[in-house]
């Protein structure tokens, strides 16, 4: 099965990008199908970077490939993240993970993307990048994706009794609980979340679902 290899170019990215440029980007592309094809199901060329579109099983294999090849060296890992893809919900691919990998030998950055399930669960990759550890704990924490291997798998932004994960679109806008300070006792309180229902709207319509 033949692997498709996609140019996206804006009026203004076309004139900028060199010819040089075009042709790292696709002999990069051609490289990475004759050593990772079994990982990859397709390749997007867009603003001067490649877009590694691979199954969430190789996350790991890919990760430690890109690292060191000496062709390529991505010795540097950027950031990673998570959209939450709500409206594709009926499809059950509802998570799209995005890893951003720095190539200072290339001047290059790789980003490996690719779809999740519900329920499904990402595989760590401190063991070939220390900087994964607290990004990784940033997704549980905001996300609630599982992180499969992880060494220290805790919350990092918010409270171990915070519930729920706040950058799902699904979480409530106004959260579950509402933290005051009490004159009285001297402490900070937390409490369930009052809201005084006489002078609200409520839509229950999606407010992510897409117009078509």
């Amino acid at each position: 099965m033949l692997l498709n290899i996609f140019h996206v170019y804006r009026k203004k990215l076309k004139l900028n990008l060199s010819l040089l440029s075009f042709y790292v980007l696709q002999n990069l592309s051609y490289f990475f199908i004759l050593n990772m094809r079994k990982c990859i199901n397709f390749i997007l060329i867009k603003n001067n970077c490649i877009n590694l579109f691979i199954k969430k099983d190789y996350i790991f294999d890919v990760c430690f490939f890109l690292k060191n090849s000496m062709f390529i060296f991505c010795n540097q890992l950027l950031d990673i993240t998570l959209v939450d893809r709500i409206e594709f919900v009926k499809t059950n691919f509802r998570w799209e993970f995005i890893y951003v990998l720095l190539s200072t030998f290339l001047n290059k950055r790789i980003f490996v993307r690719g779809f999740l399930k519900n329920f499904n669960f990402l595989v760590s990759i401190v063991k070939i990048f220390n900087s994964a550890n607290w990004l990784e704990r940033e997704i549980w924490d905001m996300f609630g994706i599982y992180i499969k291997d992880h060494p220290d798998l805790r919350r990092i932004l918010t409270d171990y009794s915070f519930l729920g994960s706040p950058l799902r679109k699904d979480f409530p806008l106004n959260g579950y609980v509402e933290v005051r300070y009490d004159e009285n006792l001297k402490i900070v309180v937390v409490e369930p979340l009052t809201l005084m229902q006489e002078l609200r709207e409520f839509r229950l319509e999606n407010v992510w679902k897409s117009s078509n």
